[in-house]
């Protein structure tokens, strides 16, 4: 074996195959363990160069240490990491593992995180697309591999985040079939002996979310202010009350006077009947237990389809009472807040669209302006 010279760290020729070889330390990695990175060459000169070259991206913070951990080992690592540390809502890291392992990992979880190219997250996109995956879907399985690659950048693990180098998949916003006010009024009509009719009135004239309304307890609304504070959601899959979604879903939300005393009546019939439960929910049972999204489901499937309405979901509601609130002047903000979203952007992008009525208003305000 060679000798190094003076200030060439740890360059040696390997006596078996000639070959140049050099060794760079990058610190220690997160199990506590050194980490190194080993160049080769067929001359010294070239040698030399690539360790330079490692070494000046160690320095700059921008090396590999991936070694041979597979993307889908990574993902396992982060997805461990985000369970650990708690910081999302549990509902929310089961969605980010069902991304992962129904579109992520069968394409690109065999791959060498640091091996890993901006072509292969195309080619993942375009695969989803060709098997009729939507816009929606392909940017979510985009988002969660680009924010696990940001974190293995962060540490070191690869150079830098492919998914940034590439562009983010057209998201086509469908047309959602809504109640007009008119169907609206015919829904509560048909209910009006119904024990969930309230439940229907709350939902549509505050838009809160189905888990929010299911979570929701006495202790929560104010009828002498007018309001119900969010301070949970149910969880549909653990069927259990939860945090908020986000922080701006822990929120108060006005009741119109109709909510108000649908509330009221509500209230008193529960007293009537003992339905109320031991664990204060406004919306139960005939027995007094709690409500799942799969009574509410079937329900508003009959009571629809008997009203022949177009075929929506129950979450369509939320969609409808937002839809109302635009049509009737209510600025966008405004609707933001009320319904808890994260930031106006998320409002503007579900409902810029759908409301005919309001853009009709500003060719109005427009006109009066410069009349």
């Amino acid at each position: 074996m060679a000798r190094r010279g003076s200030g060439e760290g740890g360059i040696f020729q390997r006596d078996s195959d000639g070959r140049w070889v050099a060794t760079v330390e990058l610190g220690k990695g997160s199990n506590g363990k050194r980490l190194r990175k080993v160049v080769y060459g067929s001359t010294k000169r070239q040698v030399q160069a690539k360790l330079k070259a490692a070494q000046d991206a160690r320095d700059k913070g921008i090396v590999t240490t991936g070694g041979n951990t597979t993307v889908s080992a990574w993902l396992d690592q982060w997805l461990d990491g985000l369970d650990a540390t708690g910081k999302l809502k549990a509902s929310t890291r089961r969605s980010y593992r069902e991304v992962v392992d129904l579109y992520v990992r069968p394409h690109l979880g065999h791959i060498r995180l640091a091996r890993l190219t901006p072509e292969d997250v195309e080619k993942m996109g375009r695969t989803l697309a060709e098997a009729g995956k939507s816009g929606n879907t392909q940017r979510l399985a985009r988002t969660i591999l680009r924010r696990a690659l940001g974190q293995a950048e962060r540490r070191g693990y690869v150079a830098r985040n492919v998914v940034a180098l590439t562009d983010a998949p057209a998201v086509k916003v469908d047309e959602r079939p809504v109640l007009t006010p008119e169907q609206a009024k015919q829904l509560f009509d048909a209910l009006r002996d119904d024990r969930l009719l309230p439940l229907y009135v709350v939902a549509i004239h505050t838009g809160l979310r189905q888990g929010e309304l299911l979570a929701l307890r006495w202790s929560d609304v104010d009828l002498g202010a007018g309001t119900v504070t969010v301070t949970g959601t149910l969880d549909r899959k653990i069927r259990q009350r939860t945090d908020p979604k986000t922080d701006k879903s822990r929120r108060s939300v006005p009741l119109t006077p109709q909510a108000m005393e649908a509330l009221q009546v509500h209230q008193v019939r529960q007293n009537l009947e003992g339905t109320r439960g031991s664990d204060d929910l406004v919306f139960t049972s005939a027995r007094g237990t709690a409500l799942y999204d799969s009574n509410i489901r079937k329900h508003w499937h009959r009571v629809s389809a008997n009203l022949g309405l177009a075929p929506m979901p129950w979450h369509n509601l939320r969609h409808s009472a937002a839809t109302i609130m635009l049509a009737q002047g209510v600025p966008i903000e405004v609707v933001s807040r009320v319904f808890g979203h994260a930031s106006i952007r998320i409002t503007a992008d579900i409902y810029g669209h759908v409301s005919p009525e309001t853009n009709r208003q500003a060719a109005d305000a427009m006109a009066k302006a410069l009349r």
